[in-house]
């Protein structure tokens, strides 16, 4: 339907306008008088909710106490360069390994030991130093002679976007001190899985805990990632690229893609985009339902069959070397809302959640306590943001008591 109105929209008006031709010359004063505003204030209300985000950052930095940095990722990446600290923005698969496949290497971390400037949504950017393989840990953690815990996810797992000590794997790791977070930004079920095959099988956790995000795991994630072969051979029992003794190819790969990129920014090369963007109201269509792409729950295109696959491989995978997988449910924020998504996102929700009980997985559901809380927007750094130091407790409490009741059992 959102196609369709895209699609035919430009006609319609053009040939309405064409028949408005007919009208006598006050009608069509009258008539070019109404479009014109209406340009006007479609672009205005483009303006401003280009600018919500940003708001919303300051309106968050107030909240805390903290000063609001307004520089972009890239601009802090320059100033600690020029401190001569070797700082990189934040690299993730999804985004820069998914693309280049002609690398012949598919990197799933980051670039290692390097200052990586991660994002802000409370008014100040998250920096950390890269572990020995570019994921969010400490450095040293590689060479624990044993894990307790592993976590897979997406940018929720990762720590986005509050202070290293206050994300909830490092909350976890309060009582799991050998805990290891494979979490990276736009990580789908097929990069979670490649992830415990190329790391985990080597390192073999007691648990390894798989982080689902509602909002995006089956809408976004898992239609882009099975486009690619590399991804969906991870369903083979064998299939790995052997990326624990190929770290300095992976650094050389995203170094040199990110160097481009940065060389690119500092030419103001890159900013085209957002002009072209605004003269689109790419903004507005987004906020009225008429993106092309957005993310929804499609029912059409959520692969469950796909889903189920992965799961049972790495059920399988966790299972032979003798750990345990858990299924975290990381409900999505919109749900709580907008009753519309909520009823969406209920339909996904008794599909994953009979996937889970019938693969017999311990479960550990966020939706429960979220929904109890007495302030859910307490729990985020804004509408449509991560979570906030708050909603990062409640995860880690969540997820400890989970594995305590199961130990218990």
């Amino acid at each position: 339907m959102r196609e369709a109105i895209l699609v035919g929209g430009p006609f319609l008006l053009g040939a309405g306008l064409l028949a408005c031709l007919r009208l006598p010359v006050s009608s069509r004063v009258a008539l070019s008088t109404a479009i014109l505003s209406l340009i006007v204030a479609a672009y205005v209300a483009e303006a401003y909710l280009r600018a919500l985000p940003a708001l919303r950052m300051r309106l968050a930095a107030r909240r805390i106490g903290i000063p609001f940095d307004s520089r972009d990722q890239f601009e802090v990446v320059r100033d600690l360069r020029k401190r001569g600290i070797d700082a990189f923005p934040a690299t993730f698969p999804a985004w820069q390994g998914l693309p280049s496949e002609e690398a012949g290497l598919l990197p799933l971390g980051g670039i290692s030991r390097v200052t990586t400037v991660f994002c802000n949504e409370m008014g100040q950017y998250i920096l950390y130093r890269s572990d020995e393989h570019g994921f969010h840990n400490p450095e040293g953690i590689w060479s624990s002679p044993r894990f307790e815990v592993a976590v897979l996810g997406d940018s929720f797992a990762q720590g986005a976007c509050v202070p290293t000590e206050q994300n909830f794997v490092e909350l976890l790791r309060r009582k799991y001190p050998s805990t290891l977070n494979l979490g990276m930004v736009g990580n789908g079920p097929l990069l979670m899985l490649a992830g415990l095959k190329e790391f985990l099988v080597e390192l073999r956790p007691g648990i390894v805990l798989w982080v689902y995000t509602e909002g995006n795991d089956l809408t976004f994630d898992l239609n882009r990632e099975k486009r690619y072969t590399f991804l969906s051979d991870y369903l083979l029992p064998t299939h790995r690229q052997g990326l624990l003794t190929r770290q300095s190819e992976g650094d050389a790969f995203l170094r040199g893609l990110m160097d481009r990129e940065y060389t690119s920014r500092q030419a103001a090369t890159m900013r085209m985009s957002a002009p072209a963007r605004f003269w689109r109201l790419w903004s507005l269509r987004q906020a009225l339902g008429l993106q092309v792409g957005e993310t929804k729950v499609d029912h059409a295109r959520v692969d469950l069959p796909l889903f189920r696959r992965i799961l049972e491989e790495a059920r399988r995978t966790t299972r032979g070397w003798g750990g345990e997988l858990y299924f975290v449910y990381l409900p999505a924020e919109a749900r709580y809302h907008d009753e519309k998504y909520g009823r969406e996102y209920d339909w996904s929700r008794r599909q994953v959640l009979s996937i889970v009980e019938d693969l017999q997985l311990r479960l550990i559901d966020l939706h429960p306590p979220i929904s109890r809380h007495r302030d859910i927007p307490e729990l985020y750094a804004y509408r449509g943001a991560h979570f906030s130091p708050a909603g990062n407790r409640l995860v880690a409490e969540t997820i400890l008591e989970g594995l305590h009741s199961s130990a218990s059992n």
